[in-house]
């Protein structure tokens, strides 16, 4: 149906006064041949093979050309191939793996051209490129290209500016290209080695600029003073070598990701465009002043935060007040905690709840001495104070990864409103050596949503749900439990003796997935029709474990 749909297209546009011709054929040995081109505005051309190289074409009404060579071998174009695209607007050209060797010197005789998008081109040389003054918009993607040269400031029409390489990182911007560019809205630069201060600095006559991204920055930017355009509503800036989500920061306009080396003051600037940002990922033994910037602003506008490997921080917030009161996070969606060896709790004081009306997703990894979400009047952690309780609030959780947090004793208080986790999806525990179990029955039967649980290597762990309920709840025992369950991962788990001992609903109709390896207390499990349940044998080969429906 889509070639089908596309064939329609194709002959609709290439007809009357569109003056479109479009050639996909990939297969095609041969650059579209015809007696004339000189009726069409728009070609659209994509081919893998050509037993001979196109020659130069006469299209004086040419508006618009979009070029895809996926070559194998290297191929290049004749110099003179644009010669007769005098009218030419917009030219995209796109190789395949640097198939394309540099591109027709006649580029720079296209005296209309706006929009000049280059991919997978070997690009040794882009001088010419600056005789192209009506330039607005410049792309330039998966290129091999050591250096943004200086004739790249004569163009003074650009509006965008676009650098992205995923492999190769382009050694450094010519001084004095940036400055130039004062019509600049836009500016996207991916993998640019020595970004430091006197490259950034250029971008401070840049008033226009409203979107801006730059990767790999020096990292003394970050203690620099700095003025960047008051207008920018749009921008992506990592420095160093940081911690970097890629999926949270495409989602986002406002991202900062900082290796923050030093424990010095940050630059005024960093402090001014933290307190704007929706996405702040932090490594490095500074994290400290990246918080606190944060909670000067009570953490408002970000929407994703996350710590990697900062020594320093024992705390996400650190606070001394008189009165206690009810602490929220209201934007707040992803929260990652990763290696922060020395962080103990959320809050350093006592405080009356924590609130995540918004959250969807909490990971907490390699967190060794975390212990609770703040300090219990002695300090101490029991199984009556278990982590997550009725103060603290996350009605929207749908993903929480937990690992390497040994200090953790208790996960779910027992008496945790049926409806707590109502939303979640995916339950990962990993390493949790005190936990003993995961939750009570009454928890469990709210969770209605949950697809993926997996535990593993939680060496106390004796039971999945625990047997202690609340006096009266006897009652609930045949309802199902997970009964959206999906996959179940049970790994490494040396005293675990069984899922759920108490009678229950054995119905799981969407689980197709259930591992259980090296459980080797673990005798019996529920027979499932159509699902394959191993557990690893002494010698380390699987062997199905002995279906029975005594325990759960």
């Amino acid at each position: 149906m889509h070639d089908v749909v596309r064939d329609v297209a194709i002959s609709i546009v290439s007809k009357g006064e569109h003056n479109f011709m479009v050639s996909h054929h990939v297969n095609s040995e041969e650059f579209p041949r015809r007696n004339s081109y000189e009726h069409f505005s728009h070609m659209s051309i994509v081919a893998n093979k050509f037993d001979e190289l196109p020659s130069p074409i006469v299209c004086p009404k040419l508006k618009f050309l979009m070029l895809k060579l996926c070559f194998v071998k290297p191929f290049k174009l004749q110099d003179n191939f644009f010669d007769g695209m005098s009218k030419l607007n917009v030219l995209s050209l796109s190789g395949y793996a640097d198939s394309i060797w540099s591109f027709p010197a006649s580029v720079q005789r296209l005296s209309c051209l706006r929009t000049l998008c280059l991919s997978n081109v070997r690009l040794d040389d882009i001088s010419i490129i600056g005789e192209l003054v009506t330039l607005e918009i410049l792309s330039i993607r998966d290129s091999q290209l050591e250096e943004l040269p200086v004739e790249i400031g004569k163009l003074t029409n650009l509006i965008m500016l676009e650098f992205w390489n995923e492999n190769k990182s382009l050694e450094r911007i010519s001084a004095g290209v940036l400055s130039r560019l004062t019509r600049l809205e836009e500016l996207h630069m991916m993998k640019v080695k020595h970004c430091s201060y006197s490259t950034l600095s250029e971008l401070e006559s840049l008033s226009k600029l409203t979107a801006l991204t730059l990767s790999e920055c020096s990292e003394d930017v970050i203690y620099s003073d700095l003025c960047l355009p008051s207008k920018l509503t749009q921008y992506t800036l990592t420095v160093g070598e940081a911690y970097r989500a890629a999926s949270n920061m495409d989602d986002y306009d406002k991202n900062i990701a900082l290796n923050v080396t030093e424990t010095a003051p940050l630059g005024d600037w960093i402090c001014h465009m933290l307190k704007k940002s929706e996405v702040v990922h932090s490594t490095g033994k500074g994290s400290n002043n990246v918080l606190t910037e944060l909670q000067l602003n009570n953490l408002q506008n970000v929407k994703c935060l996350s710590l990697f490997d900062c020594d320093l921080v024992t705390h996400l917030l650190n606070i001394s007040r008189s009165t206690h009161e009810v602490i929220k996070f209201p934007n707040l969606y992803e929260l990652e905690l990763q290696s922060l060896k020395f962080f103990t709790h959320f809050c350093s004081d006592n405080v009356e709840g924590i609130e995540f009306p918004r959250l969807r997703k909490m990971n907490l990894d390699g967190l060794h001495q975390f212990q609770n979400f703040w300090p219990t009047a002695n300090n101490s952690i029991t199984h009556s104070n278990p982590l997550f309780h009725e103060k603290v609030c996350c009605p929207n959780l749908e993903v929480l990864l937990i690992d390497k947090a040994n200090s953790i004793s208790a996960l779910c208080s027992h008496q945790l409103p049926t409806a707590y986790f109502s939303k979640l999806v995916h339950l990962k525990v990993y390493s949790c050596g005190k936990l003993r179990n995961l939750m009570s029955p009454s928890v469990a039967r709210g969770i209605l949503n949950l697809r993926i649980l997996q535990i593993a290597d939680c060496i106390s762990m004796e039971e999945v749900i625990t047997e202690e309920e609340q006096q009266g709840e006897e009652i609930m025992t045949n309802e199902p439990l997970f009964p959206l369950l999906e996959e179940l991962y049970l790994y490494d788990l040396p005293k675990l003796g069984h899922f759920f001992m108490n009678k229950c609903s054995d119905d799981f109709p969407f689980l197709g997935v259930v591992w259980i390896l090296n459980c080797p207390e673990m005798k019996t499990f529920v027979q499932i029709k159509g699902v394959y349940i191993y557990r690893r044998g002494s010698s380390g080969s699987r062997e199905p474990m002995v279906p029975s429906r005594n325990h759960i």
